[in-house]
């Protein structure tokens, strides 16, 4: 978890102060603390909390202010191992501008079923930051959501999918800008697109 949360902040997609990690573990959530620089935290300093948001003895550290959001997802979808939360420069571009990152790239079909969608907006913290989640986490099946005038947040069966997808999102990202100043774009046909999310699907329901 740490490892994870350090290459972030080296990767840049996250800086000093800003970004978080949680992992559902059979009796409780790992949370990253709050307000700590990346590269000088240990294992001591991440957080045990249950599902009511209780912290479990008494670590040196504050939990991450985002970690109801955390929950929030965890309450919604039971498949769902790890939460990463980030401030990507590309990804968190496309939630300012309210759009989604979206496109005809094959692989936003194979790892996301289609677009990024943008949550609307609420103040980091909130209740109402996570507001949209039922709609696109349970409705719309979806584990990688932009959110408006803030950041990115990724979900998996595991840390690593849930690193992973964060990764993706950000690289689709980069391009889908890439490709807007090109002014023009490849179309994929309906057959074309149903390969693709059919390879979604199946990836999906892997164990």
């Amino acid at each position: 978890m740490i490892a994870r949360f350090r290459k972030l902040y080296e990767s840049g997609m996250i800086n000093m102060f800003e970004g978080n990690i949680t992992v559902r573990m059979p009796d409780c959530i790992l949370v990253t603390p709050s307000q700590m620089e990346k590269d000088r935290i240990t294992p001591e300093m991440i957080i045990e909390m249950d599902m009511d948001g209780n912290i479990i003895g008494d670590p040196p550290s504050k939990p991450s202010s985002e970690y109801k959001m955390h929950l929030a997802v965890y309450r919604l979808r039971d498949d769902l191992k790890a939460v990463v939360h980030t401030h990507s420069a590309h990804a968190t571009s496309f939630a300012t501008a309210g759009q989604p990152v979206s496109g005809n790239m094959a692989e936003i079909f194979m790892f996301f079923g289609g677009e990024i969608p943008v949550c609307s907006y609420g103040a980091p913290g909130s209740d109402a930051i996570y507001a949209d989640f039922p709609r696109y986490f349970v409705q719309e099946d979806k584990d990688a959501v932009l959110l408006a005038n803030h950041g990115v947040v990724t979900a998996g069966k595991s840390l690593a999918d849930a690193y992973s997808k964060t990764e993706a999102a950000e690289k689709l990202a980069m391009i889908e800008k890439e490709v807007r100043l090109l002014g023009t774009e490849n179309e994929l046909s309906g057959e074309e697109r149903a390969q693709l999310l059919a390879f979604y699907k199946n990836r999906k329901n892997r164990p």
